[in-house]
């Protein structure tokens, strides 16, 4: 399946694709946030950011709204949505062409017709008001380790005049609202394949009774654990768990300073996850659940 957005640095798109853990999250979080959604799309974000606090999660969120001729306007509602995504997750985006979703709401909006698919998490659609539908993608940053909503709204406008009592269309075009949202928990207990930890970022355990912390170039997790590699390198230090499930901390050179060495089975399946644990072990998990690597 040819998704049109999707993070260089990993993502899981909607909740098909999402592991059981992170799956569990997202029935809390989707719905906290769509209890504040109203029936045209529309996000009261003050009432979303605390909900979403309330369960420990931060919400960011960017929106434009504009009029476009029809001739172009799938490109550059794409280009718009590019750069707002990589503005909010500082993490670069591609838009794919496989298949065109974007292209193919435009189209149908057109037509005055919403349009199906197993990618869009949330449909709606009212014509009483011009034709206007909306729609929602959700998928799942995991280098940023946060969920990206993304929700556009349309409608489609065509001018229609007379010509010697022959109808004619002067023009026609969309107008439309993009509204996409950050939603990132304050501090995470999990790493997922691309996943980093900047220096001075912490990791808490679901309890919030252990943290595992990058510091000066070293990792720890409470006094119990450490790298050992405090200063190695040159700053600053990043925490890094690769596609191969290799838990990597690498200097502001790009050396390699530490790594955990970790060997997956030929057969285990990504997205691999580092997580800490209420009891304050530091394990990393394929997706079925297999540990691979762990500090005890």
């Amino acid at each position: 399946m040819a998704y049109d957005i999707g993070f260089q640095g990993g993502h899981i798109f909607n909740r098909g694709e999402y592991p059981p853990e992170l799956f569990k999250q997202s029935i809390d979080i989707l719905g906290r946030f769509g209890s504040n959604v109203d029936l045209h799309a529309t996000v009261d974000v003050p009432k979303a950011t605390i909900s979403l606090a309330e369960a420990g999660y931060s919400l960011s969120f960017d929106s434009a709204v504009d009029t476009l001729p029809e001739s172009n306007a799938a490109s550059l509602v794409k280009d718009r949505i590019n750069d707002m995504v990589k503005n909010l997750f500082n993490e670069d985006i591609t838009i794919k062409d496989g298949r065109d979703a974007i292209a193919l709401i435009i189209r149908h909006t057109m037509d005055n017709k919403d349009y199906r698919s197993d990618d869009i998490f949330f449909i709606s659609c009212e014509r009483s008001e011009g034709n206007y539908f909306s729609y929602q993608l959700t998928f799942y940053s995991m280098q940023t380790a946060s969920f990206c909503f993304v929700i556009l709204s349309f409608i489609s406008y065509a001018e229609r005049g007379m010509v010697f009592g022959i109808p004619f269309f002067a023009g026609s075009g969309v107008s439309y609202k993009i509204q996409i949202f950050n939603c990132a928990k304050f501090h995470t207990s999990t790493l997922y394949n691309y996943g980093v930890l900047k220096s001075g970022q912490f990791m808490k355990s679901p309890d919030g009774k252990h943290a595992a912390t990058l510091s000066n170039g070293n990792f720890g997790v409470d006094s119990d654990w450490h790298t050992n590699t405090a200063g190695k390198g040159a700053s600053p230090w990043k925490l890094v768990l690769q596609e191969d499930a290799n838990l990597v901390i690498y200097d502001g050179d790009g050396k390699p300073t530490w790594a955990s060495q970790t060997r997956i089975g030929r057969f285990s399946k990504p997205p691999y996850r580092l997580e800490l644990q209420d009891d304050g072990n530091l394990v990393i998990y394929s997706k079925g659940g297999r540990p691979f690597w762990s500090i005890r």
